[in-house]
């Protein structure tokens, strides 16, 4: 068996082939407890109409041949295909190769100084974005940092790994660590809903609309809010997520975000609510305030 071969294999049927079965189905997402750990709430995801697997717990996923490195504890990609030999009766399919995105390189940003947000050139970018001042003002600060021998200052809304999100009107980034953001409505407990939002941008929004009784958006109980500031930082709170009672998912309008409420809703069931609805035609909680229509 060669390796264009191994991508014939549907993983759904080798998983069932090892004993492996799904915790639940969705659509094409199948769920189930990871085959490299022991859990009680399953992570490991294969998107059966792709035929790619991912393992939240790890954070890696990919073909069935990556699948076999890790489940015979190998990087020898004979022995590998040697144990996938052994399942060539299973019927193949036919499937597309998945695009790599290729990484980019990050240039190096080195903070000078972080301050309340008063710079009256941020304070109008907020109010161009339709956010209230003070809101803006309540959760993000000011940042001056250099990057390649040149100054620069932003908006900088921090995450729970001290990283900072920085955006301007011509810049949008992270420096330091890349991680969520946790806001919680009490200091001293957790409330049963949580709103999970994209950007921090889509968080102020909504609490500017919040603040305006709009209640076609905003639901209408307590709430803490978990902003991802990247879809691709969902695998770092899941196990936050999973401890509320309600998880209404703000994410945007798009394919990207489109799939990540697909993944909360595959994961968490009837306890997640997908309330992009609520702002159709928009891409997001900003834009539907700013009523800019797709």
């Amino acid at each position: 068996m060669n390796i264009q071969e191994t991508k014939l294999i549907r993983i759904v049927d080798y998983l069932k082939r090892l004993g492996y079965t799904p915790s639940t189905v969705r659509n094409s997402q199948y769920w189930y407890l990871s085959p490299f750990r022991d859990e009680k709430t399953p992570s490991f995801k294969v998107n059966d109409r792709e035929n790619l697997w991912y393992d939240f717990g790890i954070a890696e996923g990919g073909d069935l041949i990556e699948l076999g490195k890790h489940l015979y504890r190998t990087h020898d990609l004979n022995a590998v295909l040697r144990e996938l030999e052994k399942c060539s009766d299973i019927p193949s399919l036919h499937i597309r190769s998945p695009n790599i995105p290729q990484k980019s390189v990050a240039t190096e940003i080195i903070v000078e100084d972080i301050r309340p947000l008063t710079n009256p050139a941020l304070l109008s970018y907020i109010k161009s974005r339709d956010v209230d001042v003070p809101i803006a003002q309540c959760f993000c600060r000011e940042i001056h940092y250099r990057r390649c021998k040149r100054h620069y200052f932003g908006i900088c809304f921090e995450n729970r790994s001290g990283g900072f999100e920085v955006r301007n009107a011509y810049f949008k980034g992270c420096v330091k660590n890349k991680d969520v953001t946790v806001v919680m409505y009490s200091q001293d407990e957790r409330q049963s809903d949580v709103c999970v939002f994209e950007g921090f941008m889509d968080f102020l929004a909504y609490l500017t609309l919040q603040g305006r009784n709009d209640t076609s958006v905003c639901i209408q109980r307590e709430a803490d809010h978990i902003i991802l500031n990247s879809v691709s930082n969902l695998k770092k709170c899941l196990e936050i997520i999973g401890l509320y009672e309600k998880i209404h998912c703000y994410l945007d309008n798009d394919l990207a975000g489109r799939k990540t409420t697909e993944t909360i809703i595959g994961l968490y069931g009837e306890k997640s609510v997908d309330e992009s609805e609520r702002y159709d035609g928009y891409k997001d909680t900003n834009d539907y305030l700013r009523n800019k229509k797709l």
